[in-house]
């Protein structure tokens, strides 16, 4: 007669087992469910929560590994441990970053509609403000803003590439360019020869001229050579590509002065790809908001520009620094990150931000008030 009472009681007990069980699975169901269906695949408990499943999870002596869902069992024993020494728990995620910087983000953005998410980046850094790429791009992706541009990929090094990267402080590249030119005799040609300097991104730029003829040419080629001595530029090499107005009289020139003339391939226009790309920034920013009315109106938005770009912008293949940081080697020691600022507080620096127009505010230049 025990026996079969303790049969039936033991029956009794495994049912309830048994369906105690599918509640568990049902439960821990439901959240494999709702953690499939979060971005990221991530649930971050806050405080509360913590404490709310290790009050319950001490009920078990903490032995929790086959029903915990919510997060890993090692995450639940390092809470247990923390609790016991009494250790505040770290907080998770990435620490957000503050209101301010997120509408600063988004103000250059919109009143620069040409910069990429690496140019925003080294506005930022002018202000001491660091702030990653993916939390730019991010910022920007939740305010409906996508600025980055498309991009051509790195290829391989080659033996231009080696020979560049070997000798960049001490090389010089130059090209022409041209702009159309409104006159009263009519639409004219002007051309205007640059000139950079690699290592330091310095950029010298001619006079513009109907008439770039080889005279003209060797005297911007004097002028280079002063603009080089006077700034402490060495420069042993200058590239150029196959143009008749390059003539033998200014390569002489160039090797009187301790300079050896490196002309391109033919149909190479990567080949000189420091000046070209410095040109095609200078159409992009600047040169194709404008019509010119004459030779003077296109020096002064043409040298307004150059101005700008050895003084202000930042240069991306410098680490983002402006010129001069770039030439003396040091990073500014103020430079803070933004994500210890409240989400609604003021900036971490004192300081009020101003922005410099050039041009009627085509290009801009942000900094701080002096403390």
């Amino acid at each position: 007669m025990v026996r079969s009472l303790y049969a039936i009681v033991h029956l009794i007990v495994e049912a309830q087992a048994a369906r105690r069980d599918a509640r568990i699975r049902f439960l821990k169901a439901q959240v494999e469910i709702l953690r499939r269906k979060l971005g990221g695949n991530r649930v971050i408990p806050g405080p509360d929560d913590r404490a709310r499943l290790l009050a319950i999870g001490a009920e078990l002596d903490h032995r929790v590994a086959d029903v915990i869902g919510i997060v890993t069992p090692r995450t639940y024993s390092r809470w247990v441990i923390e609790q016991r020494e009494g250790r505040k728990s770290r907080t998770a995620g990435r620490p957000r970053i503050g209101r301010d910087v997120c509408e600063l983000v988004q103000r250059l953005a919109r009143e620069n509609a040409g910069w990429g998410y690496r140019r925003i980046i080294g506005e930022l850094r002018k202000l001491r403000l660091s702030v990653g790429r993916s939390s730019v791009r991010r910022i920007l992706k939740d305010a409906g803003l996508t600025p980055s541009p498309t991009r051509r990929g790195r290829t391989d090094e080659t033996a231009w590439r080696t020979f560049i990267r070997l000798h960049m402080n001490t090389l010089v590249a130059c090209d022409f360019f041209t702009k159309a030119v409104i006159t009263p005799l009519g639409v004219r040609l002007a051309n205007c020869l640059a000139f950079i300097h690699v290592g330091s991104r310095k950029v010298f730029l001619s006079p513009a001229t109907f008439h770039p003829n080889g005279l003209w040419v060797q005297q911007q080629g004097r002028n280079l050579l002063m603009w080089l001595e006077d700034h402490n530029l060495p420069a042993k090499f200058i590239v150029h590509d196959r143009d008749t107005k390059f003539s033998l009289a200014f390569r002489t020139q160039m090797s009187g002065a301790g300079m050896r003339w490196v002309r391109t391939p033919l149909m190479a226009p990567d080949a000189n790809a420091f000046a070209e790309s410095w040109i095609g920034s200078l159409k992009r920013e600047c040169l194709n908001y404008f019509v010119c009315f004459s030779l003077r109106h296109l020096d002064y938005i043409t040298q307004s520009f150059v101005d700008f770009y050895n003084t202000c912008r930042p240069h991306q293949g410098l680490a983002n620094r402006i010129l001069q940081e770039a030439a003396t080697g040091s990073v500014d020691p103020s430079v803070t990150t933004p994500h210890a600022a409240p989400t609604a507080g003021p900036f971490p620096d004192v300081g009020r931000i101003r922005c410099r127009r050039f041009l009627g505010g085509l290009l801009r230049h942000y900094y701080r008030d002096a403390a």
